[in-house]
């Protein structure tokens, strides 16, 4: 009896000690999973952040293009047009099936900018951009290089995309960081006129685009003093 209640002791002790090894394992994994996700997401921007001298170069190339309608079997273009009828620059493309599409191109392409559907608005570039929920305003998940990014919830407390409308009849339609302006978005004035570009603290801030009721537009560095 006594070298059996020994034995079975020892088994005991043996199976608790792997049992203790196999949870240490697994929450060491956790950790590092954790760990993993956190790194990820520190890196992971919610769209290409173009460096200022790159976007510099894009507006001294394209500054001097007319402004004009294309129309194609997608829909109807009103930007930034070359003398060779390409679509080259600041733009909006208002397509039959994917909503309208607001910002930059190159040679009929999209480089950035937002494109705003009837459920959804996408922030960024083809293949990389964040998507928001227009009904709710709130960010859904970031695309990358064609991989789906779950967003952490200090997400939705910080970043939003809105429509605000002000008390001279002026509505901003864009991101939005703690209730203001920051980000990608687009400013409707009371006059028809509005503008595309991107906010910071509320104001206007590196390059955009003004959009006048006479077909034509603008393009300038603007500043937040400028607003």
């Amino acid at each position: 009896m006594c070298n059996f209640a020994s034995i079975f002791r020892n088994s005991i002790r043996k199976t608790f000690r792997f049992m203790r090894k196999i949870f240490s394992f697994f929450l060491l994994l956790q950790c590092v999973c954790t760990l993993s996700v956190r790194a990820q997401f520190a890196r992971l921007d919610k769209y290409p952040n173009i460096p200022g001298q790159y976007d510099a170069a894009f507006v001294d190339y394209v500054k001097d293009f007319a402004s004009g309608v294309a129309k194609s079997s997608f829909g109807q273009y009103f930007g930034q047009i070359t003398k060779e009828r390409n679509i080259y620059g600041f733009g909006a493309y208002y397509t039959d099936n994917d909503g309208v599409i607001y910002g930059q191109y190159r040679l009929g392409n999209f480089l950035f900018g937002i494109k705003m559907g009837t459920q959804i608005a996408k922030v960024g570039s083809n293949d990389h951009y964040i998507v928001y929920d227009l009904t709710t305003g709130n960010p859904l998940y970031i695309m990358k290089d064609g991989d789906k990014y779950t967003l952490p919830a200090e997400y939705e407390k910080t970043y939003r995309f809105e429509s605000l409308t002000y008390q001279n009849g002026d509505k901003y339609v864009g991101e939005t960081v703690n209730g203001k302006r920051e980000g990608v978005g687009l400013y409707y004035y009371n006059n028809g006129n509005y503008y595309y570009g991107r906010y910071k603290n509320n104001d206007r801030q590196g390059f955009g685009a003004m959009f006048y009721t006479n077909n034509t537009l603008t393009i300038q560095y603007w500043k937040s003093e400028d607003e």
